[in-house]
């Protein structure tokens, strides 16, 4: 059978290699031209403790999510990986450890499990590995090569990538390395017929990869930050390293305090005096910075928090995906106190979405929260994003000489935003406070001073608009469904909608990075077009829906998808097949 498209997962437990084999594999793939996706499920559980797969989706077109099934299993750890039998495609297969199978008992043994339409191809794994290198480390590079031969895949690119990510450990390594591929691939030559092949574009140019995390920092550093504070949490962590090893390239700095709050509070002291600064948490260190972001709104100083969402409430699944983040991001503070929410879809948007963060968040003076979530922090995809780099880039506006001498820190403007200068500036004298104040920042308690300075805070909101990325309407222009999404969903989404199409039902989609505030035109005119309506989201509550119903006074189909892994574009293209059946009769 001829492949355009594979979908690979390796299941073990910690120290096996499942990690280094998708980084392998995606690499080779990202060189050799073809699009890519990776996405690691690991347990929350320290070091040899539970089970941890990496499935690498690849393919010569675009991939915008991880699709649904799998077409090859490699079990490194026979019990573990039984219940990953049920994700194989018809006519997949499952490469096992046919090492001593005498001393693993049928219950555990992979093979006994593999049903009829699934192929299963037996390998010395243990021996192999052993023979390379005198230990079992590198069954996974066996197994690669068995891989290779077994879908016709160039050996090359696999070659190439093993000696550029061993090389730091040495020639010994690599040769190890090199040697146990060759021998898994050697085993399956002489022991399988080749009856797959991987079709590829030998002209195809190499694509860049990327996590959502890496985009994040790099475009951050990019527009000018300069500044980082955090505290280690997953799956936000990778920002941090990334910033550590890089920000004092730049003449910046990262600094890891003792918690979240402590965090906050630097990134805001660090804002006060003029300096681009950023945070990244999950869910439960924004939960801690709650009121120093109040501050952030009465003080009216910028700040990018970036929210790598995870599985919740409290600790909860620190290694699962969850959207559950959107209420405490919209209205987690205390008082009226609105802050800017967005939630890019993929690397791509991680990187210039962040870079527009820090324009809105210094332009008007506001927190932003950046909501992305573990699947697109952490997934490796590639993107073709291109660099915009201005590292002394600023969007704040300063006063004019006129406005220094009698300088009011908060005065009232028609967009609502106060011209702002730093201490050290000429004619930088001014009262700050978390009080309610004045124009002057002197504490006030007055009815009519407190009104006049919440409805200035709030008059941003409304001028930001004209500044906010713009919104795509994504599909068929006729359709009569119309599905609104946010964040990671969009990929899976918009392969639903792809599904669907090819089954004769047209949709189409608005995607929108901006939570808070939207364009509220361009959803009305969408909605006003479409007959049934149908939200998304990986969350219990449909906490996006619930603020569209009450933005937008619609009606909409739910689809709450607590989910902890990623996104079945299939069961996206049943729910709009449903709709559109309910729709017709």
């Amino acid at each position: 059978m001829n492949y355009k498209e594979l979908t690979v997962r390796f299941c073990g437990i910690a120290g096996d290699g499942i990690v280094s084999s998708s980084r392998i594999i995606s690499g080779a793939c990202a060189d050799a031209g073809l699009h890519v996706m990776v996405n690691d499920i690991y347990s929350a559980e320290i070091r040899g403790l539970g089970k941890s797969t990496s499935t690498i989706r690849f393919s010569g077109s675009k991939v915008y999510s991880m699709g649904d099934g799998i077409n090859a299993l490699v079990g490194l750890a026979q019990q573990e990986s039984i219940d990953e039998i049920e994700d194989i495609r018809e006519g997949g297969s499952v490469i096992y450890d046919s090492s001593s199978p005498a001393d693993i008992p049928e219950t555990e043994s992979l093979a006994s499990h593999i049903p009829p339409e699934v192929n299963g191809y037996g390998i010395p794994l243990k021996t192999l590995a052993n023979q390379a290198s005198g230990s079992n480390r590198g069954r996974n590079i066996v197994s690669m090569g068995a891989l290779c031969h077994l879908y016709g895949l160039p050996k090359t690119i696999f070659i190439n990538q093993i000696e550029k990510i061993f090389k730091r450990k040495g020639d010994k390594v690599v040769e190890s390395n090199l040697t146990a591929f060759e021998l898994g691939y050697e085993y399956c030559q002489n022991q399988y017929p080749l009856n797959n092949l991987f079709v590829m574009d030998k002209k195809a140019k190499p694509l860049q990869i990327i996590s959502g995390n890496e985009a994040v920092a790099h475009g951050a550093m990019d527009c000018g930050l300069k500044f980082f504070a955090g505290y280690p949490i997953t799956p936000a962590t990778k920002i941090m390293e990334i910033t550590a090893k890089e920000l004092p390239k730049l003449n910046g700095w990262t600094i890891q305090v003792e918690d979240e709050i402590a965090a906050i509070g630097a990134v805001l002291g660090a804002s006060f005096t003029g300096t681009r600064a950023m945070t990244a948490t999950a869910g439960p260190g924004l939960s801690l910075m709650s009121e120093l972001i109040n501050l952030s709104v009465m003080a009216e100083i910028s700040a990018v928090i970036v929210n790598v969402q995870r599985g919740g409430p409290a600790t909860g699944l620190p290694t699962k995906v969850e959207q559950g983040d959107l209420n405490i991001s919209l209205y987690g503070g205390a008082g009226d106190s609105p802050r800017v929410v967005m939630a890019p879809t993929c690397s791509k948007d991680c990187y210039t979405s962040i870079q527009a963060a820090f324009d809105l968040a210094e332009k008007y003076q506001t927190p932003v929260i950046f909501l992305s979530d573990l699947f697109l922090g952490q997934r490796l995809e590639t993107d073709d994003i291109k660099r915009n780099i201005n590292y002394k880039k600023s969007t704040r506006i300063k006063p004019t000489r006129q406005q220094l001498k009698n300088y009011q820190r908060y005065a009232l403007t028609e967009d609502g935003v106060s011209p702002l200068i730093v201490p050290g500036e000429d004619g930088a004298f001014y009262s700050i406070t978390g009080l309610a104040h004045n124009t002057a920042g002197n504490p006030n308690f007055e009815s009519e001073v407190h009104l006049t300075m919440t409805q200035k805070r709030f008059r941003k909101f409304k001028s930001m608009v004209k500044d906010l990325p713009p919104v795509e309407i994504i599909g068929d222009a006729d359709a009569d469904i119309g599905i609104a999404c946010w964040g990671s969903t969009y990929g899976a989404i918009f392969e639903g909608m792809q599904i669907a199409r090819h089954n004769g039902v047209k949709t189409k989609m608005i995607k929108s990075i901006m939570i808070y505030p939207q364009d509220e035109e361009s959803f009305k005119t969408f909605f006003a077009s479409c007959k049934k309506i149908i939200v998304f989201e990986m969350n219990f509550q449909g906490q996006y829906a619930a603020l569209l119903k009450s933005t937008y006074n619609i009606k909409p189909v739910e689809v709450h998808i607590p989910s902890v892994d990623p996104v079945s574009p299939a069961k996206i293209a049943a729910k709009i097949m449903e709709v559109n059946h309910e729709l017709t009769q």
